[in-house]
């Protein structure tokens, strides 16, 4: 289950009375979602099932997530009954599915030599819990991940490959992306020290301090962080010390622009 995956069921009326069908619930692993594969059809010619009736066709769409564990276990859950505003459970009906993805483990973690990739679908960009993620109109931008390495991909095109990004922020109109990126990183006792950079319309920019909680202005024409003198990663955890100072551009300011979320 590489892309969406449409589930055919049989459903049968063996009463001797109508059956009315008032919801499909899609009961899943954290692996995919699942919704009701056309909702006014389900509406308009399944609602009511006469005595003695069948229908088979497409019932509910499975979508595979992104991240999370590659196998997937739940149910479909047929809920009606004798009258049309009934919600009794109807019938239970078992999924145990798998995504078909080479580069990932079974517990949904990435195999060593896989690389980051950046091959989704326009139509099948965001998971709705993914953070690194925008969909906005025809612009697809999301980081793609590898084994101990990420890289930000638009519509399909990769920037620089990174050991790690954050922040990635886009434009109210999806042309502009800007996020932190981390590269030269060493370890040592549970700590993980990179250098650092943010990034702007595909391009390194240079300033002052240590660059956290990055934010695009809405136009995309400038950028804000708050500068720190050093940050490095506890058991993957942002620590970071010394003064901070907000930066506009590459430079100190006063102060942070309305636009960024830190300002008070």
């Amino acid at each position: 289950m590489g892309h969406p995956a449409v589930i055919e069921a049989t459903l049968s009326n063996n009463a001797t009375f109508t059956i009315f069908l008032t919801g499909v619930q899609v009961v899943l692993t954290n692996g995919a979602s699942g919704d009701v594969y056309d909702p006014a059809l389900l509406q308009e010619q399944l609602r009511k099932l006469g005595p003695g009736q069948s229908w088979d066709g497409p019932l509910v769409v499975i979508k595979p997530k992104h991240r999370g564990p590659l196998l997937v276990k739940g149910s479909i859950e047929l809920k009606g009954g004798a009258s049309p505003d009934s919600g009794n459970r109807l019938a239970s009906i078992p999924l145990h599915l798998t995504i078909d993805d080479p580069k990932r483990d079974w517990d949904g973690s990435y195999v060593r030599e896989a690389k980051p990739a950046c091959d989704r679908p326009a139509d099948s960009c965001c998971d709705a819990a993914e953070s690194l993620c925008f969909q906005i109109a025809n612009h697809c931008v999301y980081v793609a991940e590898g084994y101990d390495r990420q890289e930000v991909c638009v519509n399909q095109k990769a920037d620089k490959v990174y050991e790690h990004i954050a922040d990635l922020r886009v434009s109210s109109d999806g042309l502009h992306v800007a996020y932190l990126a981390s590269f030269q990183c060493r370890s040592g006792d549970h700590e993980e020290h990179c250098k650092r950079a943010v990034v702007v319309d595909h391009a390194e920019q240079s300033g002052p301090d240590v660059p956290t909680h990055l934010e695009l202005s809405p136009d995309g024409r400038h950028y804000a962080y708050i500068g720190r003198e050093v940050c490095f990663l506890r058991s993957g955890e942002e620590s970071c010390s010394g003064a901070s100072h907000p930066v506009v551009d590459g430079k100190r300011v006063e102060a942070l622009p309305t636009w960024h979320a830190a300002s008070p």
